[in-house]
């Protein structure tokens, strides 16, 4: 199917109204273009009310297990290309999905026609602005940010986060089927970054106008870049059903992409910000389930699974099963299902590939509590001590604690029996604090930890600081704070 619009924008009056503005107009196909059929997004949303009209209360997505659904995505449609002639006024840059063939001012108007080389979503936006640029050419790909000329500052930074990510998601995931890779800055009537085939609308409020000089912060910028681009290969390489687990196999995927570039930027010793960042934001948003929580494989639609718990899970596995075991899988899957029409994948292939990649019963059990189940662990550092000897050297002993718990989709919790291989760690600073970094780490290595209580001891020739179990927060923790300790 080949899709083709002409669009003008326009905008009358003093103030914005919601995504349009005199400077900076920000629009997707849902707000311009019609659609067939009907979206479950378009059905009474209000629990109250749908009772009230004697409707299930909740509207959930299909099944993983109702195969009529792999026949639509969880966007609606499928595949199609694209053929889009934007009009604005004079003096600022028209910007839609594809490449540019036609650029023309002419009568007050500037027109330009944008055309996609490979297949797109149904799924597109338009911008305009009066857009300062700043291009860079890299293996063959402009990458081009398009930002307000007062908004210069994370320019550069955007620009290197693309580059990384191209040479990682290439090297890994395959072929980036564009020539173009464009940042557009939107005004801050909201704080989100979106990504489109090609075109990544990024608001000012979260990335341009950001303070990224705090080295010891979690750099952000480069963070959301990285997903952003991710998502040209999960989503808009391969798309999931609509049916549970649709989002996990574009916004977990578009995560752990993330992570994997900041973990080769920063080094595994930087990670645990990261890492903390989600667990905290999983945590806190589980609480505050209204219906049910769903093991990440049957995610449906929630945020705080498909994003913060999707990190986690996703980072544990590739330290578990290696980092290229869970690339072989990934790309196994886009292989498969690249730009194919229905039946759209579901999530449970892409797990039975990871535990086709778990070469030892622990790992092939690890990757049922990470994507069939809801795991929680407890693991504690106990007052962990240091003790001089004779020769100079250090007598460390660690106390750890480990519990592990199964919940089902209200909160309830059941202890169930832990036996795994957890790394242990011994430092001259606190993991995930200040300038924290290699240097830092005393001794580091995996040790089997069950259920319990138990105390691990070390020989060291320097004395560490702190000392802790999982100490840069791989795992699924109810309580990360007390993962690390200082030493007595």
């Amino acid at each position: 199917m080949r899709s083709s619009a002409i669009i003008s924008t326009a905008w009358i009056g003093p103030w914005p109204l919601g995504n349009r503005a005199l400077n900076g107009t920000f629009l997707n196909n849902m707000e311009i273009a019609p659609a067939i059929g009907m979206g479950r997004d378009m059905l009474l949303q209000d629990r109250a009310k749908r009772r009230k009209y004697g409707l299930p209360a909740e509207l959930h997505p299909a099944k993983l297990e109702d195969l009529s659904a792999t026949r639509s995505t969880y966007f609606g449609g499928g595949w199609t290309t694209a053929d889009i002639t934007v009009s604005t006024v004079a003096d600022q840059t028209p910007i839609a999905p594809g490449r540019k063939i036609f650029d023309q001012v002419a009568n007050g108007r500037r027109t330009a026609r944008f055309v996609s080389d490979a297949p797109i979503l149904t799924f597109f936006s338009i911008q305009s602005a009066r857009y300062a640029e700043r291009h860079r050419l890299y293996k063959g790909i402009d990458l081009g940010i398009y930002y307000h000329p007062a908004h210069a500052w994370n320019v550069d930074r955007m620009l290197n986060a693309l580059q990384h990510g191209l040479d990682y998601y290439q090297a890994n995931f395959g072929p980036y089927q564009f020539k173009q890779a464009r940042i557009i800055e939107f005004p801050a009537y909201d704080s989100f970054a979106q990504a489109f085939a090609n075109t990544m609308p990024y608001s000012e409020a979260i990335g341009f106008t950001a303070d990224a000089t705090d080295k010891d912060a979690i750099d952000y910028v480069t963070y959301v870049t990285a997903h952003e681009l991710g998502h040209q290969w999960w989503a808009h390489q391969i798309i999931g059903a609509d049916m549970q687990g649709g989002t996990m196999l574009s916004e977990t995927l578009a995560q752990y992409s993330a992570l994997m570039v900041m973990k080769h930027l920063y080094g595994e010793d930087a990670m645990r910000r990261f890492l903390k960042f989600e667990l905290d934001g999983y945590l806190r948003r589980r609480g505050g389930e209204g219906i049910e929580e769903q093991p990440l494989e049957r995610v449906e639609n929630q945020q705080y699974i498909h994003y913060n718990k999707g990190s986690l899970v996703m980072y544990l596995l590739q330290d578990r099963l290696g980092e290229d075991a869970v690339n072989r899988a990934l790309r196994s899957i886009l292989d498969k299902y690249r730009f194919k029409g229905a039946p759209y994948p579901r999530s449970i292939e892409l797990v039975d590939a990871f535990r086709n990649e778990a070469k030892t019963p622990e790992d092939k059990a690890l990757v049922a509590d990470l994507f069939e189940r809801i795991t929680v662990y407890d693991l504690k550092a106990d007052a962990p001590t240091a003790v001089r000897r004779k020769d100079g050297k250090w007598d460390v002993t660690l106390p750890v604690e480990a519990h592990k718990y199964y919940a089902d989709g209200k909160g309830n919790e059941k202890e169930s029996a832990f036996a795994d291989r957890i790394a242990i760690g011994l430092f001259t600073a606190e993991p995930g604090r200040g300038a924290f970094d290699r240097k830092n780490v005393v001794l580091m290595e995996r040790r089997p930890v069950k259920s319990g209580r138990q105390i691990f001891r070390f020989v060291t020739a320097q004395k560490p600081s702190f000392a802790g179990v999982d100490p840069y927060n791989f795992y699924i923790d109810r309580n990360s704070d007390d993962n690390v300790a200082p030493v007595g």
